[in-house]
């Protein structure tokens, strides 16, 4: 539950998961040339400090929004989601380098276009009022601990990292804690840029990694 306090305007999320509800994660899907060379780029980052490499069960993903559900809600989610993705047509999606987080995830960054800004903003509008416990949310432990900004989003949208801290990106791979190296990786140089053509709704684990398709749709 959260509770705020209204003299300071603190948001305190505690941190009970709720039962009979689905992290989902409605994502990009690249293309399979590109979707190769993501594989094969983390897959030369796996060691004994690595948490997983794409390949190994995992795939590349583009996460636009995610938000918690409960379980007898998401079909109500599918039906939303289909309605919205009727507005978007393919754009290009720009690759701009790469990025390490605070939460220790190794990332290819892409270009935050008013293309992705719009298309996050229509999944919030026509789902974040779905969410389980909207204004209550449960702090999801893939990117802890919450900044004030991070939970002032999941109050008022279900993710954490929406609007202002919403980013464009695909994940190599998560390192352990103590584990990140001294020297960021050295990657070839390649252009992952590709329009965007697929958008998927998956279910999330605890680290919003997507592991189970739910819905697919094509992009034209």
């Amino acid at each position: 539950m959260v509770h705020r306090n209204y003299f300071t305007s603190a948001i305190v999320i505690t941190m009970q998961k709720p039962e009979d509800s689905t992290l989902i994660n409605i994502c990009v899907i690249p293309n399979a040339q590109m979707s190769r060379a993501y594989v094969s780029m983390s897959q030369s980052l796996k060691s004994d400090q690595t948490m997983f490499a794409l390949g190994d069960g995992k795939f590349a993903h583009m996460t636009v929004y995610m938000a918690r559900f409960a379980n007898d809600n998401i079909a109500k989610v599918v039906s939303n989601i289909e309605e919205a993705l009727k507005q978007v047509v393919p754009f290009p999606c720009i690759h701009t380098g790469y990025f390490m987080t605070e939460g220790r995830y190794l990332e290819a960054s892409y270009r935050k276009s008013s293309d992705f800004i719009q298309l996050h903003e229509l999944l919030i509008s026509h789902t974040a009022r779905l969410r389980l416990n909207p204004g209550h949310p449960f702090e999801e432990g893939y990117f802890t601990p919450y900044t004030f900004e991070q939970k002032k989003n999941v109050e008022e949208t279900g993710y954490d990292l929406a609007r202002s801290l919403y980013r464009p990106h695909v994940s190599f791979t998560r390192y352990k804690e103590h584990g990140v190296p001294k020297y960021f990786p050295a990657f070839p140089e390649v252009d992952l840029s590709f329009e965007l053509s697929k958008i998927c709704i998956y279910k999330a684990d605890d680290n919003g990694a997507a592991y189970e398709l739910i819905k697919e749709f094509q992009i034209r």
